[in-house]
């Protein structure tokens, strides 16, 4: 009869130093990664997103629904995009 695989971790529940050692390891990879994406797509933004908005393009500040409710109504036929910022 052979004997049962030995468990990484010993009873008491605590890892041993080789399973902490990994996890660290794993850890560090995984914030490395997240490091490098992060780089990544601010360099990409940085060089290539547009810097303006296309010719044409405004942004309109409306100061009531009122004002909303006729530009909306003014661009009847036409794809329309009603944005919403708020402060909280």
């Amino acid at each position: 009869m052979t004997d049962p695989p030995r468990p990484s971790t010993p009873s008491s529940g605590t890892p041993t130093p080789r399973a902490r050692w990994l996890d660290r390891r794993a850890a560090a990879i995984v914030l490395l990664v997240a490091v490098l994406a992060v780089a990544l797509v601010a360099g990409w933004l940085r060089f290539f997103a547009p810097r303006s908005a296309p010719k044409g393009v405004t942004m309109t500040d409306l100061s009531g629904v009122n004002d909303l409710k006729a530009r909306f109504n003014a661009d009847r036929g036409v794809s329309r995009l009603v944005v919403i910022f708020s402060p909280t």
